[in-house]
């Protein structure tokens, strides 16, 4: 009777520890899972600011894997004017022809549509992963909305545990893609708006240069040969994105300037040259105040000032005038020698760009000069004149 009570209390014993380890496991999971979701929401609030597809998508990937482990995640996306989802990324990449092979294969299925029409998650086992490991994996297949318009879908394949911390791998999976979505959602909005914003600008500029038949399209070509220079200085990409809306920009001051002075084809008084002159300062006012085009001011204000300081409005020189200045009279130089006017002929690509190399360290910025003239070797300037 007694060995059979020991028994029955050794089971006892044992199954006791067996449920305590559980709960210390599952405690942890629980504590890690929050420890988690707290780092993420510093994350998110970041990226929730973004319009750039590209990087929400890097740094989410990234982030994904470094709170959840994972064998492997991909993004695809609905490009613009089609319905099939395209391949983006994957995480780590070699896996990239893998995930795809398990996408046809859900695809066949049936599982990739069901997630996508019912708006979603679904998790199944994983069919191509799970053959080639030998391992029980799960896949993930979660829609990526925008508002009602699905935008592309993540796949994420992880490997099955117990079904307590399975449950909660799901569901902080599930905040995660929420998150995702809600990130790229914004950005899809915010690149809507910012389309339509340029737009408008872009409809003031050219209304602007219609006045004079041989200024149209002095803005545009600006903004490209400036993008050209500011690649060859590894300017970021949010930087050189900046560059249309100065581009475009930079005359906009020539509203306030008469068309007897603009269209005028001789050569200007004194009188007339002070008034053309007046036009950064006119265009630095009209846009002050708009916050959000704070940034591009140093192009339309300085893109005037000479290295020497014999420019205007304000005769800075050297680096006192900004990057953004310097980078902009080159530009702007080269697209107004390389465009007749009345008053004179066009100069062929080539011979601009070497009037540009006479005027190194007196009107330009050494160092913009060079980049200028690597964008030129490289065909960059020289074809997008042509």
């Amino acid at each position: 009777m007694r060995n059979n009570q020991k028994l029955i209390d050794q089971n006892e014993l044992e199954s006791m520890v067996k449920k305590l380890r559980f709960l210390e496991k599952s405690n942890s999971a629980l504590i890690s899972i929050q420890d988690k979701l707290d780092r993420l929401s510093y994350f998110q609030s970041e990226r929730l600011l973004s319009y750039d597809v590209h990087y929400i998508v890097e740094t989410w990937l990234v982030k994904l894997r470094e709170l959840v482990k994972i064998e492997v995640c991909s993004v695809f996306l609905i490009e613009e004017g089609c319905i099939e989802f395209v391949h983006k990324i994957s995480k780590p990449e070699k896996l990239s022809p893998v995930i795809q092979k398990e996408v046809e294969t859900q695809i066949n299925r049936g599982n990739f549509g069901l997630a996508i029409s019912k708006g979603i998650p679904l998790s199944v086992p994983a069919e191509v992963f799970g053959k080639e490991s030998g391992r029980p994996l799960s896949i993930m297949i979660a829609p990526l909305s925008n508002l009602e318009r699905t935008i592309g879908a993540t796949v994420i394949v992880f490997e099955e545990d117990n079904d307590f911390i399975r449950q909660k791998t799901l569901r902080l999976l599930h905040i995660l893609v929420d998150f995702f979505s809600l990130s790229l959602e914004n950005a899809y909005l915010l690149n809507d708006l910012k389309s339509a914003y340029f737009y408008t600008i872009k409809a003031i500029t050219n209304s602007i240069e219609a006045r004079d038949p041989y200024t149209r399209g002095h803005s545009e070509g600006v903004a490209r040969f400036s993008k050209a220079i500011a690649e060859e200085l590894n300017w970021d990409k949010n930087e050189i994105e900046l560059i249309d809306w100065g581009g475009m920009l930079h005359d906009v001051g020539k509203i306030g300037i008469s068309d007897s002075i603009l269209k005028k084809p001789g050569k200007l008084t004194d009188d007339e040259y002070n008034t053309i002159k007046l036009h950064p300062l006119i265009g630095t006012q009209i846009i002050k105040n708009i916050s959000s085009l704070e940034s591009v001011i140093p192009y339309i204000l300085e893109h005037h000032e000479r290295f020497d300081g014999k420019g205007y409005p304000r005769g800075l020189a050297g680096k006192n005038i900004s990057i953004k200045g310097r980078l902009l009279a080159v530009a702007d130089s080269f697209d107004a020698i390389t465009t007749i006017r009345p008053y004179k002929k066009a100069l062929k690509p080539e011979n601009a760009l070497k009037e540009i190399l006479r005027n190194e360290g007196t009107q330009f910025d050494p160092e913009v000069v060079q980049a200028f003239e690597s964008a030129g070797m490289s065909g960059k300037v020289i074809c997008q004149k042509t």
